[in-house]
């Protein structure tokens, strides 16, 4: 068989069907059919036929995920968020070392609500701030900057899918000298912060022995918080000081770095069974982690950290002050805030106007429909519906609440826990699914049952995880551009290192007035003589005439 002949018979069919087959799963694995087939209650016109207007506040996993299911004829939809951007937030502790950059996290927002008006009535992007609800008038209010300039919204039905914010449990000095990863610019600002750090250590470190104790400073990386994202973020800044800084900046300075993973609660990784966390632990030790358990910050002051031995809610004055006994200061050149979340202010305000006690999130009832309000809905991370604040969770409940919408049905939403994923570095995760107790894909790589006391779950930890959390992840981006831009980062990461190239987050000023073209402040330039004749210089033989110097002239250079 010719070269021609296998191309047309055996490639191109086989390259068909392997796409074919990867978009059907990947359709799957987001239940996403509906978005190509629709669904017999959306296809039927409701009775009244009258445009209905959602408004959505949020740009997260539970919000996007609402307004790519509720889009349909009679629809208007409109998106108020202050970011106009949707991200990806797992892949915040990648970026944060240069692994990735956050353009693979973040998708422009205006083109998946472009996208969504093709199928609705209208769809627009909003970028402003909610600051409060009426929910008696059915009305948001907003404003576009800290100036206070207002917008006024009114909707027929509301979906409140905000997320949350860090919570420093009101631990002084966290909030004014934290680094946080929460959003993009918590990533940018983390990046800058360890490129900055390593340079000037490298630079210190010229003067042998005279700046020791201010490199050991600068190296010295605090994270606090023990969940999924902080491990990640160990693992990845750990990663980054074996390979990259060792390659770089000499293991003169990557022997010296120190990163400490502080965790409050007696062991790591607690959404996960006990044997899976020890097993994290043991690698990001073996990496050069020091994990610290039972272990929480009480105080920041600048680059000071104090810690001391973590105490219960039910601690006796006595054990309180025992601890407070063994309280230790120590400098440190960042410090990373990953401990957990709370509740933005404008879910507060909402919750207080409701007459709710508990202000983590708005209470919600088996439709997510926020208790006490008509028409108006909870999801993801600002829901209290008693799931944890995943963004597994947030998706599942935006595509439930959009599809509700869309099809003008409230039903009891049932969360699907299809298990959880962590990467771990070096091409290592780990993971935990539930057990079907049947024959399934589980028992062909090899996943081990982990007994009655996790509720017949399997662990899988090493490179089949470490695939596992990648490809899973890489199919969960909502656009083919996204897709190609992470797998181009991760190609390059693996082929040519992280990047070390410090962000720019503020512009200085460069100019001042009056400036040479260069940027300079202003001086008489000797080197520079002005000439009549273009081409002839003053100094040269050639231009004295008569025996004369031609008159040299000087000039402001502009």
């Amino acid at each position: 068989m010719g070269f021609l002949d296998f191309t047309i018979k055996r490639a191109i069919p086989a390259a068909a069907v392997g796409t074919i087959t990867a978009w059907a799963g990947i359709t799957t694995a987001n239940d996403d059919w509906d978005d190509y087939f629709g669904s017999s209650s959306s296809s039927t016109p409701t009775s009244s036929n009258k445009e209905e207007k959602i408004v959505i506040l949020g740009s997260g996993w539970a919000a996007l995920n609402a307004l790519r299911k509720c889009a349909s004829p009679n629809k208007s939809v409109v998106i108020v968020s202050p970011r106009p951007h949707f991200l990806y937030t797992p892949l915040l502790a990648s970026s944060s070392v240069g692994t990735i950059t956050l353009r693979s996290a973040c998708e422009p927002l205006r083109a998946l609500v472009e996208n969504a008006a093709s199928k609705a009535t209208s769809a627009t992007f909003v970028r402003a701030d909610a600051r409060e609800i009426d929910v008696t008038n059915k009305k948001v209010y907003a404003t576009t900057d800290s100036d206070g300039m207002g917008l006024e919204l009114s909707y027929d039905k509301l979906v409140i899918a905000v997320g949350a914010q860090p919570n420093t449990f009101g631990i002084p000095g966290v909030q004014e000298h934290g680094l946080f990863l929460k959003e993009a610019e918590d990533s940018a600002k983390l990046h800058a912060k360890l490129l900055s750090n390593l340079e000037k250590a490298a630079a210190l470190s010229h003067q042998g022995n005279k700046y020791a104790t201010e490199i050991d400073r600068l190296l010295k990386v605090v994270v606090v918080g023990g969940g999924p994202t902080g491990v990640e973020l160990c693992a990845e800044l750990a990663d980054f000081k074996n390979h990259d800084v060792a390659k770089r900046y000499g293991t003169d300075i990557s022997d010296r770095i120190q990163i400490i993973l502080v965790e409050a609660m007696p062991r790591i990784l607690m959404p996960f069974d006990e044997s899976l966390a020890n097993v994290a632990k043991e690698h990001l030790v073996s990496k050069g982690v020091e994990v610290r358990t039972g272990c929480g910050v009480t105080y920041v002051e600048g680059t000071d950290v104090t810690m001391q031995p973590s105490t219960p809610r039910t601690a006796t004055p006595e054990q309180k002050a025992e601890a407070a006994a063994q309280a230790k200061s120590e400098e440190v050149g960042a410090l990373v805030w990953v401990a957990g979340i709370g509740a933005r202010p404008l879910v507060q305000k909402l919750a207080k106007q409701l007459g709710q006690t508990d202000m983590r999130g708005l209470k919600v009832d088996e439709t997510l429909k926020v208790e006490g309000t008509n028409d108006v809905y909870a999801i993801g991370d600002a829901a209290l519906s008693g799931l944890p604040p995943t963004a597994q969770v947030a998706a599942q409940q935006g595509k439930h609440i959009g599809r509700a919408l869309r099809d003008g049905i409230d039903s009891p939403f049932k969360y699907n826990h299809m298990g959880s994923l962590i990467c771990l570095g070096s091409n290592n995760g780990m993971a935990q699914f539930p057990d079907s107790g049947k024959f399934n894909v589980w028992d062909a790589i090899g996943a081990s049952n982990l007994g009655a006391d996790a509720n017949d779950q399997r662990g899988l930890t090493g490179l089949p995880a470490f695939v596992i959390w990648r490809s899973t992840y890489w199919t969960k981006l909502l656009s083919t551009s996204s897709r190609l831009s992470l797998a181009s980062d991760w190609l390059k990461a693996k082929l040519n290192g992280r990047d070390v190239v410090e962000p720019v987050l503020k512009r200085a000023d460069t100019l001042k007035a009056p400036v040479e073209s260069f940027g300079t402040e202003l001086r008489r330039n000797n080197t520079i003589r002005l000439v009549k004749n273009v081409g002839t210089i003053a100094t040269d033989p050639a231009a004295v005439d008569g025996g004369e110097k031609k008159k040299k002239k000087r000039f402001w250079l502009f």
